[in-house]
């Protein structure tokens, strides 16, 4: 697993994100008052990590922006920051220069809303009725004006530069691949608020951006490099024990495409004729127990989020009809998944366990009073609570005790190849193709 720290030279705050990575890593990543996550990526021999967040009471840097190729890889290097939120303003950055998109908060209790202005969305917040508490404002230009007097007294983010709608009507051209200039109000077509009174409705990119790089260095650098470096450096990326997989589960299978089952039979029989990024099994990057977009109520563990690898229970053998063969809340894509696919986890670690009964229960107390109501289709509303009565049977399949009606197992992990075994498909395909 290779680490991958921000090294872009993009914005002029991207020297002090790295040296806030690098400081947090001499510092185990352990500094008081701020929490730092990782993300994961990459496939079989190429995998790769970088800090995902980093967090304190007032501030929050998320990366995730391209900064690179990645030699002799599929995958992109990924590790810059890309979101940068500081009290009552955020920053979104892209490496194509789109953009940028900058936040104000203009509510009259910041403290109450921090969070949700940290980390809630931000759209449309005027046309669903939601409080006045932000203001949108895009990448624009006006080259006759940004060269004219009007912008000589522009020092600050704070500044306002007072524009009539005329003017600020022809503020909508970009220039494809570079910074704009300005940063300019967007209502977004009347479903984002409008500034009132004094609030700002032109800002220079360029003093919004310092004043971003400004508080990331005298703030969030020097509040980590108050903390002293330890003497003993710890390894934080250890990988768990692995953990028996429990044989009274019962044998496992999936669906695969004709990529995997080639790639599956090519790996075991020599992995060394197969690209880096192509040594694995199967992937688990694939549906989440509960979308992204279903409130969690409080109720549903939050692994439930993560895409995983829907498996069914049960012997498989070549002669095993595959339309015989049924993974509880999944459904088979027949023009794609066309391999059976037998797994034999070697440990328990990051595999789950879920019922999909639940689901099928409480559409079916749905479905019998949408008659009574002479209703044809459910609601939203209706479907999440569906959803959520299944993710919150999710427990980690080494702790599971029996008793699911329709269990289903998810995987969390990328198996290996000694994990997975083609049983059967349309071999002949692959034959045709091979000679």
């Amino acid at each position: 697993m290779q680490f991958l720290y921000s090294v872009s030279r993009q914005f002029p705050f991207d020297e002090t994100c790295e040296q806030i990575v690098r400081e947090l890593a001499k510092r185990n990543w352990q500094v008081p008052g701020i929490d730092v996550e990782f993300h994961e990526y990459g496939s079989g021999a190429q995998k790769f990590r970088f800090v995902s967040n980093v967090q304190g009471h007032d501030f929050k840097l998320w990366f995730g922006r391209q900064q690179n190729r990645l030699p002799d890889s599929r995958w992109n290097d990924i590790a810059a920051v890309c979101k940068i939120v500081i009290p009552r303003k955020q920053l979104d950055i892209y490496h194509d220069e789109s953009g940028p998109i900058f936040y104000l908060y203009v509510g009259n209790d910041y403290e109450r809303d921090r969070t949700d202005f940290m980390n809630g969305l931000k759209v449309n917040s005027k046309l669903k009725g939601e409080p006045r508490t932000y203001l949108e404002y895009h990448g624009g230009c006006d080259c006759e004006r940004i060269a004219g007097a009007a912008f000589s007294a522009v020092g600050s983010i704070s500044a306002v530069i007072k524009n009539d709608a005329e003017e600020l009507s022809r503020m909508t051209h970009v220039h494809f691949g570079q910074r704009q200039p300005l940063l300019i109000h967007n209502n977004d077509l009347g479903r984002e608020y409008d500034p009132e009174g004094d609030e700002p409705r032109v800002l220079r990119t360029d003093d919004v951006m310092d004043e971003f790089r400004q508080y990331l260095q005298d703030v969030v650098l020097n509040m980590i490099m108050s903390h002293p470096i330890p003497a003993e450096q710890i390894d934080n990326f250890v990988s768990p024990e692995p953990i028996p997989f429990p044989n009274s589960v019962g044998s496992l299978f999936c669906f695969g495409e004709h990529c995997d089952a080639e790639r599956i039979k090519q790996g075991r029989a020599d992995p060394n004729k197969l690209k880096p990024a192509d040594r694995y099994g199967m992937s688990a990057s694939g549906y989440r127990l509960l979308a992204w977009g279903i409130p969690n109520d409080g109720t549903v563990p939050q692994i439930a989020r993560d895409g995983f690898l829907w498996c069914g229970i049960g012997d498989v053998a070549s002669n095993t009809a595959i339309e015989s063969l049924h993974v509880p809340g999944h459904t088979r894509w027949s023009d794609r998944e066309r391999f059976v696919i037998r797994l034999i986890p070697n440990r328990a670690n990051d595999i789950y366990i879920a019922d999909h009964a639940p689901y099928e229960k409480r559409r079916k107390e749905i479905c019998e009073a949408l008659e009574k109501e002479k209703r044809d289709r459910l609601t939203d509303a209706e479907v999440a609570d569906c959803d959520r009565a299944r993710a919150r049977t999710i427990v980690p399949v080494s702790e599971y005790q029996g008793g699911y009606e329709k269990p289903v197992v998810l995987i969390n992990r990328e198996l290996d190849l000694d994990e997975v075994e083609v049983v059967s498909g349309p071999h002949d395909e692959i034959g045709r193709r091979r000679g």
